[in-house]
């Protein structure tokens, strides 16, 4: 029992089942038809049987080709071909029933079932108008010609009163439970279609919310990535103007823009320069002359940054730093001495190197001065700090005014390192445009 109960499950759901190839619009349709298609292809399966133990093997061979009109419909159905399917069960109906009134006659019912089955051409959502007006038309005409033609005629098989009341009442209740269960199961399909559709609309909302936060995720990586390159660029950037300016004036003019200016009541700054550069320099090739300046430029570099010295350019083989700024601090002509010192030695060592590899060497001269300066940054492309005033002019003259190996400083310097450095008074010393200077070595 447990078995049949099973089996009859299952051809059930086979044909209940709704396939993938099936649009959403369609699960409706598709239901109701395939299950009224399946239940037509069981009752002509019991027609075929009391056909043949009523001895009309005629109408009994036409319910097996039903059947497999039905099966073929049904097939046709499952793909998708709704119309198709409609098209082909409507007329095996019309023609079914013509052909059963012709041959048992009108008062068997079979006619009824063209009106129960006229309505379903227009179940299909997406059919084409056309064919539902000429597929109900079908129906129409052939209710009509049997109503016309073969409703008083004799039939070919006459059947006894009984078999004949069956056919009669059994069609009748059949065609009123078709409407019936059309209205109930349609109300069911709707129900469980809506399911289907609810089901897949939730899907399809999942898919295009994860679609969605998909794509938020790749425009997040995306600008992370964005965000990653802006980041580097800026830290280069950044890491560029602080090699150009110092850190405090670099940082102002990344926050604000701009970097004013600003007046130091008292720096110290040192010049160098080699003596006779031009003509050393004319007997050496330019590749020769860059290494070599680029080489001791580096080297002082190194030396004032032990220093918190701030390096402010070089023209030519003139180098120029300064103590005290941006930062104010009270050691920077200490500071500046001593860096001038480990340059001093430095150019020493190197050119004893210079010489034993046969070259001229260049011997340095280093003036220090002390006084008020005004830096800022200079321009609006490739900005340059720098600083003004007559400290730094005064500062040149020392260094123009002193002696190669020597470090030359004046009296504002000195009275600031003397306790810290032997020193030898040079005398007033005059300098160009700046009259007679107090001027003095550092001996250590």
């Amino acid at each position: 029992m447990k078995s049949a109960v099973n089996v009859s499950k299952q051809m059930f759901l086979h044909f209940d089942t709704t396939p993938d190839v099936i649009e959403l619009i369609n699960y409706r349709f598709y239901i109701v038809s395939n299950i009224g298609q399946t239940i037509a292809w069981m009752a002509h399966f019991i027609w075929m049987i009391l056909f043949f133990s009523l001895h009309v093997p005629l109408m009994a061979y036409i319910q097996f080709a039903s059947i497999l009109i039905y099966f073929l419909a049904i097939n046709i159905n499952r793909r998708g071909y709704h119309m198709i399917s409609m098209a082909l069960s409507l007329s095996e109906i019309v023609a079914h029933q013509m052909i059963a009134v012709y041959f048992i006659g009108w008062e068997c019912g079979f006619q009824y079932y063209i009106p129960v089955v006229a309505i379903f051409p227009f179940l299909i959502p997406k059919g084409n108008t056309f064919w539902k007006w000429f597929m109900f038309l079908v129906c129409l005409a052939g209710y009509l010609l049997i109503d016309f033609y073969f409703r008083e005629t004799n039939p070919y098989y006459s059947l006894t009163t009984f078999p004949a009341s069956f056919f009669k009442v059994s069609n009748i209740v059949l065609s009123f439970g078709c409407f019936a269960m059309w209205a109930l199961y349609l109300t069911q399909a709707v129900n469980r279609s809506q399911v289907i559709i609810e089901e897949k609309t939730k899907e399809f909302t999942k898919a295009e919310e994860a679609s969605k936060q998909a794509e938020i995720q790749l425009k997040l990586e995306l600008k992370e990535k964005e965000n990653i390159i802006i980041r580097k660029e800026k830290e280069q950037n950044e890491e560029l103007l602080l090699n150009v300016l110092p850190k405090e004036v670099a940082m102002e003019l990344i926050e604000n823009g701009k970097s004013a200016a600003k007046t130091f009541q008292q720096v110290t700054v040192m010049f160098t320069d080699f003596k006779d550069f031009t003509k050393i320099s004319e007997l050496m090739n330019g590749e020769q002359l860059v290494k070599e300046i680029d080489f001791c430029f580096s080297s002082f570099d190194k030396i004032i940054s032990k220093y918190n010295i701030e390096k402010i350019k070089t023209i030519g083989d003139s180098y120029m730093c300064v103590g005290g700024l941006p930062s104010v601090n009270t050691t920077h002509a200490v500071d500046i001495v001593k860096a001038a010192i480990d340059i001093r030695d430095f150019m020493k060592s190197h050119n004893k190197q210079v010489v034993a590899a046969g070259k001229i060497p260049f011997e340095i001269r280093i003036g220090i001065n002390t006084g008020p300066v005004v830096a800022g940054i200079v321009g609006i492309k490739k900005f340059a700090y720098d600083i003004w005033g007559d400290t730094v002019n005064i500062a040149s003259r020392m260094e123009s005014s002193g002696e190669p190996g020597k470090i030359n400083v004046s009296g504002t310097t000195y009275e600031l390192v003397k306790n810290n450095f032997n020193c030898t008074h040079r005398g007033k010393i005059e300098a160009k445009n700046k009259g007679e200077i107090d001027m003095y070595f550092i001996e250590d």
